[in-house]
């Protein structure tokens, strides 16, 4: 029996597929080579050009349709070890088991690389997309040469984090690749929307490389390893760092050093600290920092993404562009006040 939409006038199909989140797209295409053949040539005419496609070296394929908030996990890949018991409904597709676990397709592979190489080639063929983003972790450096080989668009957004599959190596570092970032973020991204970094490394470790030029540099855990002379040298808008050993004294010499010019980009800083005992209050007196007591509003990532922010302090750099410094517990941070308005 055909599929009753197949028999729909175009505009109205046009407008149902509108309507449809990506992870529904992704599972309508997989009913019929007809029904797949219609999705993407809606996208072919239609190019969702806002979107931004991610792929995750663990197997996985989200879309963002319009802000971090409007992420959407679209199709999954597995090892067939993992392969639920017969309480789960078992399909085949194109002659590999299918389930559908959280409103997704999940596709199992002896082969797991190759099944995450065929998840994603099926998803960016659907919708016109290139690969966006790659979140990557110790065994998932592959996927930056594979990239780099189907696609001439660099890499926008990059991310080295834990596995979440493997809690057995929750416990294991990767100080080798950390050595290596810069390198692989010069090969890969020579300008980039964000670069995040989420994994363990071992205690005495510290980075001092450089990275960047990039929007928005996210340390998410177990910072330790940042230094005040990575601050100094990193070419980002936007700088979070977590978990973070940074001193009293290494802030006023990161003030010190942006008072003379340094980091000219840096719009937002925050450094969240290991301790939250940790209070940042005295700063050295040829910083010339005032005290005051404005509150000010500033948008931080995405449009609705608004942080009202105290103004404990106000600090001016030589060529007059000045900076809000607001001090808690547990964390710092610094709002640089481009005459643009931080719209960099």
């Amino acid at each position: 029996m055909p599929f009753p939409i197949l028999r729909t006038p175009l505009v109205v199909i046009s407008e149902i597929i509108g309507l449809l989140e990506p992870n529904e797209i992704v599972t309508a295409s997989l009913c019929s080579k007809k029904v797949r053949r219609l999705l993407k040539n809606h996208y072919q005419r239609r190019k969702p050009s806002k979107w931004r496609l991610t792929m995750f070296s663990w197997s996985l394929v989200d879309i963002m349709t319009r802000t971090n908030k409007n992420r959407t996990n679209v199709m999954m890949a597995r090892h067939i070890s993992e392969l639920p018991g017969t309480e789960h409904k078992l399909i085949e597709i194109n002659g590999y088991i299918c389930t559908f676990e959280r409103d997704i397709p999940v596709l199992y592979f002896q082969d797991q690389v190759f099944g995450t190489k065929l998840v994603v080639d099926y998803v960016t063929d659907l919708f016109s997309l290139d690969i966006y983003g790659l979140t990557t972790f110790r065994n998932g450096l592959w996927a930056f040469d594979w990239i780099n080989n189907r696609q001439e668009k660099l890499l926008d957004s990059l991310g080295l984090s834990k596995n979440p599959s493997y809690v057995l190596n929750k416990d294991k570092t990767v100080d080798n690749v950390l050595i290596r970032l810069p390198c692989i973020v010069y090969r890969n991204a020579l300008s980039s929307d964000s670069v995040s970094i989420n994994v363990n490394v071992s205690h005495n470790v510290r980075f001092n490389g450089k990275l960047g030029p990039v929007d928005v540099n996210l340390f998410d855990s177990n910072a330790h390893w940042v230094t005040c002379d990575y601050l100094m040298n990193c070419n980002a808008i936007k700088l979070f760092v977590s978990f973070s050993r940074i001193s009293e004294l290494d802030l006023n010499s990161f003030l010190r050093h942006w008072r003379a010019g340094g980091s000219p980009r840096l719009a937002y800083l925050k450094v969240f600290f290991a301790s939250l005992d940790t209070y940042i209050e005295n700063f050295d007196q040829d910083l010339e920092i005032v005290k005051t007591n404005e509150v000010r509003r500033f948008r931080v990532v995405a449009e609705e993404d608004v942080e009202e922010i105290l103004e404990d302090y106000s600090i001016q750099r030589q060529d007059g562009v000045k900076a809000t410094i607001s001090c808690e517990f547990g964390y710092f941070t610094m709002i640089v006040w481009h005459v643009d308005g931080n719209r960099l």
